[in-house]
């Protein structure tokens, strides 16, 4: 070997070593291939959101109690937690950046809709169940927009009154309710259809079992004018369990399809 076939393999090895040594490092993974799968999804990517958004409002208390003792203690200046005042401001923005990305669920109703009409279900009453579904989405979408974007959050439609913001959102509230009602009458459906050797062949029942827990717990509280829940924490514990169980039910749907 000539020298200079010499320095070019040396300047090849320290190229390997300083730039390719992080790459080499990281072994093939089909849990990361799995994470880019679903978090590359609008559906995923809500998950996570919603997962973090109520863990740092289940966290915001016990950090609060815990500065409280500690300044009663004589350990703290002041009785108040500056991490539990960082995640309010995490969970709060994590909620407007889910109910802005949400924005676009409409076109999944709209494709839904059009292929109900190409498929072939397997009883006319899970396709009129299915219908109506579809239906009260598209009453609930533009009402929840009119309700939020009407609302202090992103006061984008002036013409549109607090008492007409509040009946929206009321409304809203009530066409998700009946999607979340004929959804338990499918659940009974397929109950019925699970001694069948061939059920269905999708997984849409699974899917949007997940739908309901990401978004169930966020609206049901206010279904009626001031809610059902007077402590917020037992709404914010029920809402991190949905949204654990959907992130969970998203991660195991990916890995059986690179559409979760």
């Amino acid at each position: 070997m000539s020298p200079r076939q010499k320095s070019t393999a040396s300047l090849t090895g320290i190229d390997d070593i300083l730039l390719g040594s992080v790459g080499a490092a990281i072994p093939p993974s089909e849990s990361l291939d799995n994470a880019l799968r679903l978090f590359g999804t609008w559906s995923g990517t809500d998950k996570l959101m919603m997962t973090v958004q109520y863990a740092a409002k289940l966290l915001i208390p016990l950090l609060q109690l815990r500065a409280e003792v500690q300044h009663r203690a004589g350990r703290r200046l002041k009785p108040q937690s500056p991490t539990s005042e960082g995640l309010f401001k995490l969970a709060s923005q994590l909620s407007l950046a889910r109910r802005v990305s949400g924005l676009w669920g409409v076109l999944a109703i709209i494709k839904a809709l059009s292929a109900l009409e190409r498929s072939q279900p397997p009883s006319r009453a899970k396709l009129t169940l299915k219908r109506l579904q579809g239906l009260s989405m598209l009453i609930y979408y533009p009402l929840e927009y009119v309700s939020f974007f009407s609302s202090p959050f992103a006061p984008l439609l002036a013409g549109v009154s607090p008492s007409m913001s509040a009946k929206a959102q009321l409304w809203s509230i009530r066409a998700w309710g009946v999607f979340v009602a004929l959804q338990i009458l499918l659940f009974g459906q397929d109950w019925k259809s699970m001694s069948r050797p061939e059920r269905e062949g999708d997984n849409s029942a699974d899917g949007k079992a997940q739908d309901i827990a990401t978004l169930k717990k966020r609206k049901v509280q206010s279904s009626v004018v001031g809610g059902i829940y007077k402590n917020e924490l037992y709404t914010n514990i029920l809402s991190f369990v949905s949204a654990v169980a959907a992130l969970k039910g998203g991660w195991e749907a990916s890995r059986l399809s690179p559409n979760p």
